[in-house]
């Protein structure tokens, strides 16, 4: 692994120097766990070996320790901790646990556990051990004695210089077996605590899903904030050349200017909110725009100045799923959009029907040479004038298993028109 500056970020290791302590610092933390371990089976042993001791109490006792001591390493929450503490001190990447943990993910932590309280174990051995004989060797060297005279001595064979350089090797040991152990645990902490194929293939569906969401919730922007610029610049449009000559229709349209913004904030807000609080979900159930809302949108397209038929008065949206009558809302309020901005002046029909298990939505408008249709193709070369909105449409009638048909068509009296029509399975409807 790549060796970095003591400060070093997650999954780029630092081998020496902060890097070196904060691993040290995590070896020691195991070394005590495995040292309460080890007291406790020291403590039974000694119980169980005392002449007149229970043994049935004790052994019964000591099973249920024993139980209680393996239960932490399978735990989630002590997964979890691990992981954080890997961050932390070995400046190992590894993702925090988010989902449920499976049987082998446990498995692997458990693993895991017992690595760390192993190889912690070892460094806080070496230190209890490797230092005081370092010291006691200095001393010797010295000519200074730690222990009494009467002391066994195994190395009396050795100079006084043997001792000092035998005393530095303990003492740059120490660094070394440290520097060691964090090398193997930052070569297992990926295998061991890191995500497993099913952990991973959840946490895709999961980054999926998300960003379906966020598509989603900019498509909610991009209709919601279009069609009010596209209303208030008409309404305006027609203040500015009714002011002298009729105030009171300038009024009305400044009315509906306010209006019309007041209700693409409201959107605004919604959507924002949902993007800092993390919660899609929550948007998708609680979306604001429903068939409800059909005949205001349609009036507040025709305080505008636009001319537009509303057919008999929509459904509803009792006995159609909320996520139906919110998309069918949005194809109504795009369609009329582009009706607007792509056939400015021209007559529009809306209409919204339910027949058996099916919910048609229909918004058309007259087509000529001087008004083109909502997504009609430019010249050979050019930019579809629909920009993106028939293909949010499609995106969004789709998704909820309906199917969007766009196009030119003759109607009853011969005249062509440009319709939308998009169709909804009504799931349950007789």
């Amino acid at each position: 692994m790549p060796t970095t500056t003591p400060d070093a970020r997650p999954g780029t290791p630092a081998r020496w120097g902060a890097g070196t302590v904060r691993a040290g610092v995590y070896l020691v933390l195991g070394g005590i766990v495995a040292a309460a371990y080890v007291l406790l089976a020291q403590a039974f042993a000694t119980m169980l070996t005392r002449p007149g001791s229970p043994v049935v109490a004790i052994a019964m006792l000591a099973a249920v320790t024993a139980v209680l001591g393996a239960v932490p390493p399978f735990l989630a929450s002590v997964r979890t901790l691990e992981v954080l503490a890997v961050r932390t001190f070995l400046d190992v990447d590894v993702p925090v646990p988010s989902g449920t943990a499976t049987a082998a993910t446990r498995w692997r932590s458990a693993c895991w556990y017992g690595l760390h309280l192993l190889l912690g174990a070892v460094v806080v051995g070496g230190l209890l051990v490797l230092v005081p004989v370092a010291l006691q060797l200095a001393l010797g060297a010295a000519g200074l004695e730690l222990l009494g005279d009467d002391a066994p001595v195994p190395w009396d064979a050795i100079p006084p210089v043997g001792w000092a350089a035998i005393a530095l090797a303990m003492v740059l040991a120490i660094p070394l077996v440290t520097v060691a152990s964090a090398a193997a645990l930052r070569q297992a902490a990926p295998a061991l605590l890191g995500p497993d194929q099913a952990e991973r293939i959840a946490e895709l569906e999961a980054g999926g899903r998300r960003l379906a969401e966020r598509a989603r919730l900019a498509q909610e922007l991009h209709d919601s904030v279009g069609h009010a610029l596209t209303v208030t610049t008409l309404q305006a449009v027609a203040a500015a050349r009714t002011l002298d000559r009729d105030p009171d229709a300038a009024r009305r349209a400044l009315a509906a200017i306010e209006e019309t913004g007041r209700s693409a904030l409201a959107d605004l807000d919604h959507v924002l909110g949902l993007l800092r609080t993390g919660d899609h979900d929550g948007g998708a159930r609680h979306t604001t725009r429903t068939l409800d809302d059909v005949p205001a949108l349609v009036e507040q397209v025709r305080a505008g100045g636009a001319d537009v038929a509303l057919g008999a008065p929509p459904p509803g949206a009792t006995g159609v799923p909320r996520a139906v009558s919110h998309e069918a809302y949005r194809v109504v309020q795009e369609s009329l959009t582009n009706a607007m901005r792509h056939a400015p002046g021209a007559p529009v029909a809306v209409r919204v029907s339910a027949a058996g298990d099916a919910l048609v939505v229909e918004v058309a408008n007259a087509l000529d040479d001087a008004a083109r249709g909502p997504g009609t193709p430019s010249p050979p070369g050019g930019r579809p004038a629909g920009g993106r909105g028939v293909a949010g449409m499609r995106e969004r009638v789709e998704a909820v298993g309906g199917r969007l048909g766009v196009g030119a068509e003759r109607g009853g009296d011969g005249a062509a028109r440009w319709v939308v029509r998009a169709t909804f399975r009504i799931p349950g409807a007789p």
